[in-house]
């Protein structure tokens, strides 16, 4: 018989921070990190309320990594610009079952929105100058594959561009309770996003302002 978890002292928790590493069909391994802050409604044991954060990186369905013809480095084939997102973000969960008081399955619905605020920055590669010399420059179309010697993932934030956006997310959340105060778990969610124009990040193909993702989200945390 399952157990009325609202007043079992195990479960009465008012508090959950967690914090996580998630993988998304746009984003590559990791996709991104998030923090969560979640508490419990007046009167309302089964729902909760939270806050989180992401940051993550949305990659372009066309990107693929190729060596460089000095066997030295990498670089992504005709990429222009990176994709950063900050995501924070308000929503609702809704505890939707509890197994036992100890050690338990726990299955929540959560959806949550907010603004996203992306950061455009420019792909940067090292480009052989020939006799032996090189130099750091932006990414444009029409630069040789074999002049290329790797990237320079660290040029480029001081010419980072903000991009305003919403974004929406549905997920179930798979939390199980370890040693009364503490949760792990997973989260298999789908999410929508929109800025306020399109992104150029592999040119001469198609790019857009509106992203739609599956994710995997790994977390831990603690309850209060």
């Amino acid at each position: 018989m399952q157990e009325d978890f609202a007043e079992d002292e195990a479960f009465a928790y008012k508090a959950e921070l967690t914090a996580g590493m998630f993988l998304s069909t746009n984003g590559g391994l990791p996709g991104g990190i998030r923090a969560k802050y979640a508490w419990q409604r007046k009167k309302k044991p089964k729902q909760f309320n939270h806050i989180s954060l992401d940051i993550a990186n949305i990659r372009h369905p066309k990107e693929y990594r190729a060596a460089s013809d000095s066997g030295n480095g990498y670089f992504i084939v005709n990429k222009m610009n990176f994709l950063f997102v900050i995501r924070p973000s308000v929503g609702r969960e809704f505890l939707l079952f509890q197994k036992s008081s100890e050690e338990g399955l726990e299955l929540k619905l959560n959806t949550s929105f907010g603004p996203s605020i992306g950061l455009q920055k420019p792909y940067y590669i090292i480009v052989s100058n020939g006799r032996q010399s090189s130099e750091t420059v932006a990414y444009q179309p029409g630069v040789r594959a074999d002049r290329i010697l790797g990237n320079s993932f660290f040029s480029g934030f001081d010419e980072i561009t903000p991009i305003l956006g919403l974004n929406a997310r549905a997920s179930l959340e798979f939390g199980v309770s370890a040693w009364d105060d503490f949760v792990t778990g997973v989260e298999l969610g789908f999410q929508v996003e929109a800025f306020s124009r399109k992104v150029v990040i592999i040119p001469y193909s198609v790019n857009k302002s509106t992203f739609t993702s599956a994710f995997v989200n790994l977390y831990f945390g603690k309850r209060y």
